[in-house]
């Protein structure tokens, strides 16, 4: 969980780009590959501004939104939802080495956008508050609970949703919702080289629809899918402004 980084020669007198180079390089696995500081990319094997952002609609412009980023990893579409405008953006991740190398890009470029240590399930408005726009990308079919996640996600969404799944497609249900489950996991990765224990349903684009109807999301339009990402747009019958949580009665208090 936290790698020994050795330290880096006369630092004192290192300059910014050198430092940041030396915590990236020091890191012993990178997920996202992004742009960290200019010219300096992390060496991740997944590339979401190719392979996933053309297809994820995100908007262009998101001034003045709180964004929620589930599931941020190092932050690509967290600091890209900064970087069009969102006046607050919060990213949530199961993992703490993903919190640290987000924070670290984070230093890097000098962003506000914040990572906690969270679980999905753990969302509810008094924590977070509520959002403008969620995004819940590549998250659901590594949870043993995904229809309690889109509970706690509807809770604290007041306005959009931006919903992203690997889909398995059988011939014989098309149109009828349905799921197969995985109770050891499934090999994953750019070319399937990597086994990955966290993987337990893959549902069909009916099924996803409509767990999302039952859970209060309306609107629901699928923006993209095979062989492209399966991505699906959803929003609240009432929309509200999302808003930071009241911290006097929050549960650290």
């Amino acid at each position: 969980l936290t790698p020994r980084i050795e330290p880096l020669p006369n630092h004192l007198d290192t300059d910014f780009a050198a430092l940041v180079r030396h915590q990236v390089q020091a890191e012993p696995y990178w997920f996202q590959r992004l742009e960290v500081i200019p010219g300096l990319f992390s060496p991740g094997w997944s590339d979401p501004a190719k392979d996933k952002l053309p297809y994820y609609g995100l908007p262009d412009d998101l001034t003045g939104m709180r964004v929620l980023d589930i599931g941020c990893a190092e932050g690509f579409f967290s600091f890209e939802a900064e970087r069009r405008g969102a006046r607050e953006v919060i990213g949530i991740d199961s993992f703490p080495d993903s919190i640290r190398r987000f924070n670290i890009v984070k230093a890097a470029r000098q962003s506000n956008a914040n990572a906690f240590l969270m679980n999905v399930y753990d969302l509810e408005p008094k924590r977070l508050g509520t959002f403008d726009l969620v995004l819940f990308y590549g998250v659901f079919y590594h949870l043993k609970h995904p229809q309690l996640a889109l509970e706690r996600i509807r809770s604290v969404c007041t306005g959009n949703l931006l919903f992203q799944t690997h889909m398995y497609e059988e011939p014989s249900v098309k149109g009828t919702p349905w799921a197969r489950y995985f109770p050891h996991g499934m090999m994953s990765g750019a070319n399937k080289e990597l086994f990955d224990p966290t993987v337990f349903w893959l549902f069909n684009s009916a099924c996803c629809l409509a767990m999302l109807d039952h859970v209060g999301f309306g609107d629901l339009k699928v923006l993209a899918t095979d062989p492209n990402p399966f991505v699906v747009s959803a929003s609240c019958p009432e929309h509200s402004a999302g808003e930071p949580p009241d911290q006097s009665q929050s549960p650290w208090c």
